[in-house]
């Protein structure tokens, strides 16, 4: 661990986004948008998990 780590940083930035031709940007542009949306759908998994416990608790005590 003797380099520093924004020289890592910089190297790691520099592989994953530095391509050799157009065709690899463009492959690389269709693989991120391709899985980008998974945040995004966990999260609203996620959402809907958390409501539908809430209502099961308020439903429960108000009853």
């Amino acid at each position: 661990m003797t380099e520093s780590i924004p020289g890592r940083f910089r190297q790691w930035f520099t592989a994953a986004f530095a391509f050799t031709s157009p065709e690899q940007a463009a492959d690389a542009m269709a693989e991120a948008s391709r899985w980008g949306w998974l945040p995004a759908l966990s999260g609203v998994a996620v959402g809907a998990d958390h409501a539908r416990a809430w209502h099961d608790e308020s439903a429960a005590g108000a009853g």
